[in-house]
């Protein structure tokens, strides 16, 4: 409503010819004091329309008599000064200051419109008193609660009276700064403002009409039925599409299968027994059912493609995942490791021997890599072999270095012992450089972490609050293109940042 009244009252002002810089336009006097239709005398008329003993030749809207009567009994404002205040008080308040506000402005017309010439920068304290009055008129109308008041015409007149305070401001300013053309369209909005408060009482108030329910029950039935039909139509296409190509499915399918052994011999090798069909089969089967269930032939796409990616790569990251807890977890025991063996060492035993000291003394990760290590070389596997095997199945550059430097030994020979100390020391030196290295890019790593993860928890809070809305546009064409366009430039800023993050020690 607001808005409204700002884009009347500028078309209004447009169609208005200009004020010259000396003062009002003879146009905009009879605008301010027109006795029928200025603004100061309809200022008057809302003022008396609301008193009990008007005069007889005013003709109020019929609405006014209907509620008068309950607007003069109902009191509505304790004011210390002024006593109990009703309905009908409140609003003559406001109005009777822009009758004042008109007085003041009639000061500075030329003596042939009945006006004094004064200057209007002699008149500043009035509209300041003006001002401070008519704001305190409005808030009590606001902390009244009265915007249901006058048949339902109460928040529109607020409304008006708000812009109204706004433009007041405005005229002084421009006394303030001596602007004669803002102060002269600072005051016609005023009065144009004023005019529609007034009109407001003679048109009918915009009350709220219920949507009606539709006409035919079914009417809601008939698109869910489409959908539904639809969905089905989409699963039978599919299932023609795989009958058709039977051969190809069954190859990929076998292919899969064998996929499915390697990653489950790779999960054995990490002391670790995984139903890996389960693993790669629940995302599949969870996106297809969401996907069913969104009734939409682009969010079945969007969420099955998205849950059958997820299924098979799900093993891809659980064991990605694996290898390096497993990994770091050894790094943080080889010390000690190396250190029982280099006593081992030391006293006499070999690095056999040594090996079945770390797998006695030590706990898991690192001692049942080096007991399934001493289990390959008993069964007859070469120890440099079985050294390999490990290296392969842990992903741990530190492991790497010991490795290597026993089978060289083994091969070259060497002083053992002077090189586990010295692979010690520079393990110890090397983990001082890493914690230093992980507190310098803790930023980075939140902020990958972050980008990855916000717009995603923005979008799923967004559709908890808009589902209509969300699945309108993210169910189409363009919004699955979105979605595709944002995750893949998501994966590229998650990698740079995560590159950036990434120091070797």
């Amino acid at each position: 409503m607001k808005i409204l009244l700002v884009v009347l009252a500028m078309t209004c002002g447009a169609a208005a010819p200009r004020a010259s810089a000396q003062g009002f336009t003879r146009e905009q006097i009879h605008e301010i004091i027109d006795p029928q239709k200025g603004a100061e005398a309809r200022s008057q008329y809302f003022y008396h329309y609301f008193k009990k003993d008007r005069d007889e030749s005013l003709k109020p809207p019929p609405w006014i008599d209907e509620v008068l009567g309950a607007m003069l009994n109902r009191p509505v404002w304790q004011d210390p000064e002024e006593g109990v205040l009703n309905e009908a008080q409140l609003w003559q308040a406001p109005v009777s200051v822009l009758y004042e506000f008109f007085e003041h402005t009639r000061k500075t017309f030329p003596k042939e419109f009945s006006g004094e010439l004064r200057a209007p920068y002699t008149l500043i304290k009035d509209y300041e008193d003006s001002r401070v009055r008519f704001q305190m008129a409005l808030d009590r109308l606001y902390r009244a609660r009265l915007g249901d008041s006058l048949g339902g015409r109460g928040r529109a007149v607020i409304s008006t009276f708000d812009l109204i305070l706004k433009e007041m401001d405005s005229t002084l300013d421009a006394l303030t700064s001596q602007d004669p053309t803002r102060y002269v369209d600072g005051v016609m909005a005023v009065s144009r403002l004023s005019q529609e408060a007034y009109d407001i009482l003679h048109r009918a108030p915009r009350g709220y009409e219920p949507p009606m329910p539709p006409a035919n029950p079914s009417g809601r039935a008939a698109p869910l039925l489409l959908k539904i039909i639809g969905v089905a139509l989409f699963f039978v296409m599919a299932w023609s599409w795989g009958n058709l190509n039977s051969e190809w499915i069954s190859g990929k399918m076998e292919e899969s299968v064998e996929r499915s052994k390697s990653w489950a011999k790779e999960f054995n090798r990490q002391f670790m027994t995984v139903k890996v069909q389960y693993m790669i089969l629940t995302p599949i089967a969870a996106g297809l059912i969401l996907g069913a269930l969104t009734f939409n032939i682009w969010g079945f796409m969007l969420v099955a493609v998205g849950g059958i990616y997820v299924g098979f790569k799900t093993p891809e990251w659980v064991l990605r995942y694996v290898r390096y807890r497993r990994g770091k977890g050894v790094e943080a025991q080889l010390m000690d490791a190396m250190i029982l063996m280099s006593n081992a060492l030391k006293s006499g035993l070999d690095i056999v021997q040594g090996f079945e000291l770390v797998q006695r003394d030590l706990v898991p990760p690192i001692s049942e890599e080096f007991g399934l290590v001493l289990k390959n070389y008993q069964l007859g596997t070469p120890f440099e072999k079985a050294l390999a095997g490990m290296e392969d199945r842990i992903a741990s550059r530190l492991l790497s270095y010991m490795i290597k430097a026993i089978i060289i030994q083994r091969s070259v020979g060497g002083n053992m012992t002077k090189i586990f100390d010295r692979i010690v020391d520079n393990i110890r030196e090397e983990g001082k450089l890493e914690e230093k290295a992980q507190a310098l890019t803790a930023q980075q790593r939140i902020q990958a972490v972050v980008v990855g993860f916000m717009p995603w928890a923005m979008l799923i809070l967004m559709w908890l609050f808009q589902p209509d809305v969300m699945a309108a546009y993210y169910f189409s064409p363009i919004g699955v293109l979105t979605v595709v366009f944002c995750a893949i430039w998501m994966s590229i800023g998650m990698g740079i940042v995560r590159k950036l993050a990434d120091i070797q020690v």
